[in-house]
């Protein structure tokens, strides 16, 4: 019964972090730890608020454009399917690629707790070197001599953001500079634009994304051997720039199956190279080691906290019209200042003018006429030099 409650608690707690930006898991495992809760049942509520909050955080990414740090590379596609009134449909290609990407990625399991080790030993020594192969290979996609080295430009700003920022004092980094970098940046030029959120379709989705799911088991697990920052998020930088698509639906379905995997083999990387990706999972395992034994009933949580939150998921989806009756312009503003308010209680004032800084940065793609995705080197430069 105890159990049961945990379970619960878990994915209420999971999808308010979901829905409410600047409220990661993590934050609800350090709130929750100073708690005199059972070590059982404080490991059951961590593992459904991890599995609830992988699910919901599509919801602002696609309705509102404020990224997570782990689904930043969602936010355009997904708010641009919305603005097509598709939000529905890209919701349902995110809860359907998580759901399929957790289930594989728990039948991989045994396999990821041999294979890990080998492929972390192999790596580690020469991560600098993938990750500079990597970016140029990302710098190079955009082709034209010219826009290559204004991506370069854009990739290297960011990245001196990136290490200013990660090396000071600024609370909670990451959420201040993805805000500034994506929501608040594209909230600006918005502003010209005299649009409403369109009425939802409702409208079947085709499989042809299973491939990109698929792929993004791969890339998942890839994601646990990094010792970067948001690993997740660059890996979808990377496999986004390998597997060249135009198509929203397959993009989104590669970002969340990305995401996914990550969270399942988390568990493999704590217990066989004991590296825990997951912050949440490091506060749970400093409780209550993680022992071989408990990875049966900790998956079989996470799965069901997934399925669950799914199936809420696509209930809500069906008052996403709700939108529709107000101006996107009015959204923005609201958008806007909520996110300016969470980054001056989470971050302080030196998290504002990260802030401001990102922004300014994130208004440039657009303006010079490359990918978004460019920016990313905010965290990409760093863990570069951490790998070094």
């Amino acid at each position: 019964m105890i159990q049961v409650i945990a379970l619960l608690a878990g994915i209420l707690l999971g999808i308010f972090s979901g829905l409410v930006p600047g409220i990661h898991s993590n934050t609800i495992a350090s709130v929750l730890s100073t708690l005199p809760i059972d070590p059982e049942a404080f490991a059951y509520i961590i593992v459904a608020v991890l599995g609830a909050h992988l699910v919901f955080q599509f919801f602002p990414s696609i309705f509102l454009s404020i990224p997570d740090d782990t689904v930043v590379a969602s936010v355009l596609p997904g708010h641009r399917m919305a603005l097509e009134g598709r939000g529905r449909q890209a919701l349902a290609v995110c809860a359907f690629s998580v759901m399929l990407s957790a289930g594989a990625s728990a039948l991989l399991l045994p396999v990821s707790l041999v294979l890990l080790p080998i492929a972390f030993g192999a790596i580690s020594p020469h991560m600098a070197i993938i990750l500079v192969g990597a970016s140029i290979y990302l710098l190079l996609s955009e082709r034209a001599a010219g826009k290559i080295a204004l991506a370069a430009f854009v990739f290297l700003l960011s990245g001196a953001l990136g290490l200013a920022t990660l090396r000071g004092a600024v609370n909670d980094p990451l959420f201040p500079s993805f805000s500034g970098l994506f929501a608040a940046s594209g909230i600006l030029l918005s502003f010209t634009q005299q649009r409403k959120i369109p009425r939802q379709k409702k409208e079947s989705t085709r499989l042809d994304f299973l491939p990109y799911v698929a792929a993004g088991v791969l890339f998942g697990m890839l994601s646990d051997l990094l010792p970067g920052i948001a690993a997740p998020a660059q890996i979808a930088i990377f496999a986004s720039a390998i597997l060249v698509t135009d198509d929203a639906k397959k993009f989104l379905a590669l970002v969340s199956s990305i995401a996914a995997s990550h969270g399942v083999f988390a568990f493999a990387a704590l217990l066989s190279i004991g590296k825990a990706r997951e912050g949440a999972l490091a506060i749970m395992n400093e409780i209550e080691p993680v022992m071989p034994s408990d990875l049966p009933a900790l998956v079989g949580v996470l799965l069901v906290s997934i399925g669950v939150s799914a199936f809420l998921l696509m209930r809500l989806s069906k008052y996403a019209d709700r939108l529709q009756q107000i101006d996107t312009k009015k959204i923005n503003l609201l958008v806007l200042a909520y996110l300016s308010c969470a980054v001056a209680i989470i971050s302080g004032g030196a998290g504002l003018l990260v802030f401001a800084t990102a922004t300014a940065i994130g208004i440039l793609p657009p303006l010079l006429g490359i990918r978004r995705t460019h920016v990313m080197g905010l965290i990409i430069i760093p863990s570069i030099l951490l790998s070094l």
